[in-house]
């Protein structure tokens, strides 16, 4: 895992965005910081909130393997959200689990979540990394961006296939009125040689 900075981070998330083929082309190497997270708060306001909600965020680039996707969260975000609706626990292998054993049409009408795509996206990944969100303290992983991506390699490891999937991980900081549970757990985790949020 290496620093990165947060220009690097927008950029190359709006990179992404502009590669969508519905997506009319715009500058961004030009973007400043404020500009780029202007940008990207205008297209995805939902995923790209915590950038700012967390601030300051420091940014990491890594490499997930099999094991932390076991662990990654969909998109952090109230309970009737479409990925929490799809997903039974919150978790990206929940809603793998789902699309695996029900109806992809049942599913994408009862959700919002458009399952073909994660299905399309087994056979054929699209380039580019996840944007996955923490804060300090014992907070989950959630996908910030790449939700179709992290489900789809949930059900590419179901058969046995999985490529390690580049990411950038942004640790937010907690609000001052973080519970208490989180900002106890980070101590201990700082004491006992922890990385605070960072794994």
């Amino acid at each position: 895992m290496r620093r990165v900075s947060q220009v690097t981070v927008l950029r190359e998330w709006l990179r992404v965005e502009r590669s969508h083929p519905e997506v009319a082309w715009f500058p961004i190497d030009s973007l400043s910081e404020r500009e780029a997270l202007d940008e990207l708060l205008d297209r995805k306001p939902g995923a790209a909130a915590f950038v700012w909600r967390d601030a300051p965020v420091e940014w990491y680039e890594t490499t997930l393997s099999r094991e932390e996707f076991a662990d990654l969260r969909v998109i952090e975000g109230p309970r009737n959200l479409r990925w929490r609706e799809l997903s039974p626990d919150g978790t990206v292998r929940s809603a793998a689990d789902r699309i695996a054993r029900e109806d992809p049409d049942e599913l994408s009408a009862e959700t919002g979540v458009d399952v073909q795509t994660v299905l399309d996206f087994v056979d054929e990944m699209p380039a580019g990394p996840l944007v996955v969100s923490t804060r300090e303290g014992c907070v989950p992983r959630f996908v910030a961006d790449g939700n179709h991506r992290a489900v789809a390699h949930v059900l590419r490891m179901r058969s046995g296939e999985f490529t390690p999937q580049r990411a950038y991980l942004g640790v937010g900081r907690n609000p001052v009125a973080k519970p208490l549970l989180e900002r106890v757990c980070g101590a201990v985790r700082g004491v006992l040689g922890g990385d605070s949020g960072r794994r």
